[in-house]
Formats: C-alpha cells, sequence, structure tokens
C-alpha cells in the first residue's frame, strides 16, 4: 500500500546513509534515496511485467519490466527486494536465489536514487499471483524480444523507462 508518510533510507549522492524522511518529503525535496529493481524472468527468458496501478503516484497506469521499491530505514537491498517481490506478487523468496545485477545511478532533476537492480528466475509461465491491487492493475509475461522492442526500439510511451534498461535487457539475453 502506497504511505506518503512511509520513512524512506535517505543517502547522500554517494550512496552513504543520512537520516530517513517521509516519502513524501523525498520526492517533493528530490532527496537521494535507495530502491530495488526485481527483474523476474522464466527459462524462456520471457519477462514477467506489471502495469501499474493508477492510484500510483508517479506514473500510474504505465507498464514496466521490474518490481520493487523504496529501502526502508532498516533495510538492505536484499531485505527490500524480498520483500517487495512478497507484497507485489504474493511469491516467497529467498535472499540467495537473487541474482544481484549491479546499482545504477539516476540523478535526474526530478528524481534522485540509487537502484540496486536483481534478476529472480522464477520457473513458471501463469499469470496467477496474488498482486497488491493497491500498487498493481495486472501482471503478464513478455517476451524479451518483445520488451526490446518496446523499450529501446519503440520507446513507447506507455512503459517506464529506465536508463539502463537496454543494459539489463542485454544482460538477461546473454545470461
Amino acid at each position: 500500500m502506497i504511505d506518503n508518510n512511509e520513512l524512506l533510507f535517505v543517502v547522500n549522492e554517494n550512496n552513504k546513509p543520512l537520516k530517513p524522511f517521509p516519502r513524501h518529503i523525498v520526492h517533493e525535496n528530490v532527496l537521494w534515496h535507495r530502491t530495488t529493481g526485481i527483474w523476474v524472468i522464466n527459462k524462456k527468458k520471457h519477462i514477467l511485467c506489471q502495469k501499474r496501478s493508477m492510484k500510483k503516484d508517479v506514473k500510474p497506469g504505465m507498464w514496466e519490466t521490474f518490481f520493487g521499491g523504496h529501502l526502508h530505514p532498516e533495510d538492505n537491498y536484499f531485505d527490500s527486494a524480498v520483500r517487495e517481490l512478497s507484497e507485489e506478487l504474493g511469491i516467497t523468496v529467498q535472499k540467495e536465489n537473487l541474482m544481484p545485477y549491479k546499482i545504477f545511478k539516476s540523478d535526474k532533476p526530478t528524481h534522485k536514487e540509487f537502484q540496486h537492480c536483481f534478476i529472480y528466475i522464477l520457473d513458471r509461465q501463469d499469470n496467477d499471483f496474488l498482486i497488491e491491487k493497491e500498487e498493481i492493475n495486472e501482471v503478464k509475461w513478455i517476451d524479451l524480444e518483445e520488451i526490446k522492442r518496446v523499450l529501446v526500439i519503440k520507446n513507447d510511451p506507455q512503459w517506464v523507462h529506465k536508463p539502463w534498461d537496454e543494459e539489463v535487457l542485454n544482460f538477461i539475453e546473454k545470461s
């Protein structure tokens, strides 16, 4: 559930911890913070994508290729990734089954974050997940090539774009 008063893990521009602030303060003041982005893939290299709820405060109703969220003050990146997959998809994940890829730094005038991207291989193809309705409208598996087409080639405005999308997609393709 979206809580504008939840405390977020605030850091400086070098990703060093500062002090927690409420979510709305972090976003309104464009403070550096930590997030996770978990790319869920299956053995056929389909990516589980989500359509964001219209209740979201950022990019409502748009599609994205990953799940995740903000770190709480007591979290590390792994704890956050496990919690987010449980909350958003209703799946139980062990930390050791998450493949850490890279921490990306996004320094935009409207948003400053360090996002740790993980890959999680899930051996299923159905869409039968216990999704968090406040956060997600629907989920579906999409072929890697189709994702590359909409994100990289077409730059589709219905999709959330991250500066590192192409790099992560190439990593998934080669792994």
